[in-house]
């Protein structure tokens, strides 16, 4: 399964190049793609890669629709998912 995940990760950042450049880092549509690819890196074991994009998803989502948008909470959700993979749950 990890060689199906490690042909997906150039897919998952072509994806996000798209979005960056046309809509802007702060789309909603771009921060779903960034969130994306840090559950494939997720996935993948990428831990230390994962957590910066998953945070950026969340500070975009706060930022551009608010702390109570589902979206928002998702990504919260995400990053509470990588941090109790870390083992770190005080965060």
């Amino acid at each position: 399964a990890q060689g199906r995940l490690d042909e997906a990760e150039p897919l998952f950042r072509r994806a996000l190049e798209g979005p960056e450049k046309t809509l802007g880092p702060n789309h909603p549509s771009t921060l779903t793609c960034v969130s994306n690819l840090a559950k494939l890196l997720l996935a993948q074991g990428k831990l230390g890669e994962a957590e910066p994009l998953f945070r950026r998803a969340l500070e975009g989502c706060e930022k551009e629709l608010g702390a109570n948008h589902l979206n928002t909470l998702v990504a919260a959700s995400n990053l509470a998912a990588l941090l109790k993979a870390q083992g770190r749950l005080d965060e």
